[in-house]
């Protein structure tokens, strides 16, 4: 990869060209990414996530996230988070800078739960028992109506990204933010 993307303006290009197939390949590295915030005790927490969606043109990335989850109620206290992504095929890391918005009701998050609510997902925004409770627990069994459910959109507004590509020849780094960019090590 090294000698064939040279400018950054085509690694920008092509970085978003992978998020976007992430979105839709199962199997895409960057499909599962860790999603750091800073938590209720003030102390940074990392987590798997997946990447449902991608928008390049406003520069937003989402996953979705029972809306009683621990990660939830950190993100809408202190809303700056980190995505985090590593690709082996590609050697390249990301460092995403984000502002995050929560979404659990209106008409984009009810559209979206229409059509997660058809698969097997479902049952994560579904179940009484709150994340993290002991799968022990009796009430985890119990699911809620088709119509109720926990589901939140955990949207991703971008503000910088941070590239590194690992190379035997060389390793490089470059900084996105907003239109303008920069080569950090060449």
């Amino acid at each position: 990869m090294h000698t064939e993307i040279t400018s950054l303006q085509d690694i920008h290009e092509h970085l978003w060209k992978e998020l976007g197939r992430a979105c839709v390949d199962r199997h895409h590295e960057w499909r599962a990414f860790t999603l750091a915030s800073i938590g209720m005790d003030h102390q940074v927490n990392a987590r798997t996530v997946i990447l449902r969606r991608v928008d390049r043109i406003s520069a937003k990335l989402e996953a979705y996230s029972d809306s009683r989850s621990p990660k939830v109620s950190e993100l809408i206290k202190d809303p700056h988070a980190l995505f985090l992504f590593w690709s082996k095929r590609l050697n390249w890391q990301l460092r995403i800078k984000v502002t995050m918005t929560v979404l659990t009701s209106g008409p984009y998050v009810e559209n979206l739960w229409e059509r997660v609510k058809q698969s097997a997902s479902a049952r994560d925004y579904m179940s009484h028992s709150t994340p993290g409770s002991a799968l022990n627990d009796s009430s985890s069994q119990k699911m809620k109506d088709n119509d109720s459910n926990f589901f939140a959109v955990l949207q991703g507004h971008v503000s910088e990204v941070d590239w590194l590509e690992l190379s035997k020849k060389g390793h490089r780094r470059a900084k996105f933010i907003g239109t303008s960019s920069e080569w950090i090590t060449p």
